[in-house]
């Protein structure tokens, strides 16, 4: 046996030098299958990304990334001499010669997932931090659930934690942010492509399976009837999985909108919802603020939350991500709540600009799931201050009715103008000052005088009856609380979604 493993490994040098890639001349990549990989790497031990995370051990209390001492990762190294004095005193580093395989359960083609593949084996998930454009060598169809496995070897990496989510990825890296707070990360990206091919190497094809049963399928499939199967002690071992939520409501909070007979409601306080903490929104987080607009007499805070209806921010050269609450538990008053999600969607993907769905719609997510706390107990409690995340890969992935539906053909100049000149006044671009008294009610008049001149002619019907009443307190926010204003250009859009 020994003898054969020798000659394979002899045969695949010559066919790896015969890959040799000249640009004139490119060669097809190696395709590694179990017996290849182990011929090649012999010193190597396989082991399942389950034992991978139990090495980290304990995640909870080491998310943060404002403590250096709780900001914990593990170093895989071939000897203690390569680790620092700091790796040394903590603990931090393993010398275990590994490797782990899984299939690809991400894709990045549409910029929702960034510099991140997500593999799972059937023990667990893990993401691996690397570059971008990588469904161009790791493919992944959610489709047709054509993925291919991969295979990582370990050591030379750091296994971190990030708000208690654990990834795999190159050397952790601390700096100043945007309001001169120190942060600690407990790894980085592998920007490197020649240093990700040394690290992360291509299988066969391989078929994604799905079940609402079998806990070891690649998706796994939960509904109102089985969501905790994947919270409280179960959690861990289900983050940083591919979970399809079926029946999720779409859940608003903190935000005031009419409903058809005019009355205008805000929401209770569920989740938390208030207009620091509301849903649908986009949130900056970085500093970026200073080049955002602010309602006038609120003071800037470190984090801005707006209202927005769609799924991200994308305006002006500015791109932020947004939030959307989507529940099963619709008694839940936190987020940290189990039949609670939060989707997170990125102001740089392809969709950020769709809109999002109406309060209580209900519909289908394939995404991965994932947690954003510093730390849990799973079970709820004093320490639970978690939120739980849903990262889709893809728009076709969020199967909600997002597209807004015109009752009256002679409305769609009205609301193109709407949306065309009114955020000038509201959401100005990057530097700009927010717009004076004067000038808000100078948009006010341009508003009513431009509703005027589109209000549909009056036919009687209970459908004329809602639009006239949901433009009169469109008017009446305007005119009485201008404090308020910043939410109407998305409602002005959200609320023609009527009933056909």
């Amino acid at each position: 046996m020994k003898q054969y493993k020798m000659i394979l490994v002899a045969l695949l040098g010559l066919v790896l030098t015969a890959c040799y890639n000249k640009f004139e001349e490119p060669q097809p990549t190696v395709i590694y299958d179990d017996e290849t990989f182990e011929a090649l790497n012999p010193d190597l031990q396989h082991i399942s990304i389950a034992d991978l995370k139990a090495i980290y051990g304990e995640t909870s209390d080491f998310g943060s990334t404002t403590d250096k001492a709780q900001t914990k990762y593990i170093r895989f190294v071939a000897n203690a001499k390569e680790c620092t004095d700091y790796e040394l005193a903590q603990n931090w580093y393993n010398t275990g010669n590994y490797y782990i395989k899984g299939k690809v359960i991400s894709n990045d083609e549409q910029g929702n997932i960034y510099k991140s593949l997500h593999i799972f084996d059937g023990t667990g998930a893990i993401e691996l931090k690397l570059t971008n454009g990588l469904f161009l060598d790791y493919p992944c169809d959610l489709e047709s659930k054509e993925s291919m496995w991969v295979y990582v070897k370990v050591r030379g990496l750091y296994l971190g934690n990030y708000r208690m989510m654990l990834s795999l990825g190159d050397i952790p890296t601390s700096g100043y942010n945007a309001y001169g707070t120190y942060k600690y990360y407990s790894n980085s990206n592998i920007v490197s492509q020649n240093k990700v091919r040394l690290h992360v190497f291509p299988g066969e094809k391989a078929t994604l399976t799905e079940s609402a049963t079998d806990e070891t399928a690649d998706i796994f499939v939960v509904d109102e009837n089985s969501y905790s199967k994947i919270q409280g002690s179960n959690t861990p071992r289900f983050l940083g999985r591919l979970i399809r939520f079926k029946g999720l409501k779409v859940h608003y909070a903190g935000v005031p909108y009419p409903q058809a007979d005019g009355t205008i409601v805000t929401p209770d306080p569920l989740m938390n919802g208030s207009y620091e903490q509301i849903y649908p929104s986009w949130i900056a987080t970085n500093g970026i603020q200073e080049a955002l607009p602010t309602v006038p007499g609120t003071p800037v805070k470190n984090n801005v939350t707006r209202s927005w209806y769609h799924l991200a921010y994308s305006m002006n050269n500015v791109a932020l991500y947004g939030s959307l609450c989507l529940m099963y538990n619709e008694s839940a008053k936190y987020t940290s709540d189990h039949g609670v999600y939060m989707l997170r969607t990125s102001g740089y993907s392809r969709f950020a600009g769709k809109y999002a769905p109406k309060n209580g719609t209900v519909g289908d997510v394939l995404a991965i799931y994932q947690i954003y706390s510093k730390y849990t107990s799973y079970e709820g409690g004093d320490r639970d201050y978690s939120t739980y995340q849903l990262s889709i890969n893809r728009i076709e992935d969020f199967e909600f009715d997002m597209e807004p539906k015109e009752a009256y053909p002679a409305w769609s100049a009205h609301i193109k103008w709407a949306e065309d000149n009114f955020p000038q006044y509201v959401y100005p671009a990057p530097g700009v000052i927010v717009p004076s008294a004067g000038e808000r009610n100078a948009a006010v008049v341009a508003w009513k005088a431009q509703y005027e001149n589109n209000k549909p002619a009056n036919d009687n019907s209970p459908l004329w009856k809602e639009w006239n009443e949901w433009a009169d307190w469109v008017v009446w926010v305007l005119e009485n609380t201008p404090e308020d204003s910043y939410l109407l250009p998305q409602q002005i859009v959200e609320d023609v979604d009527t009933i056909e």
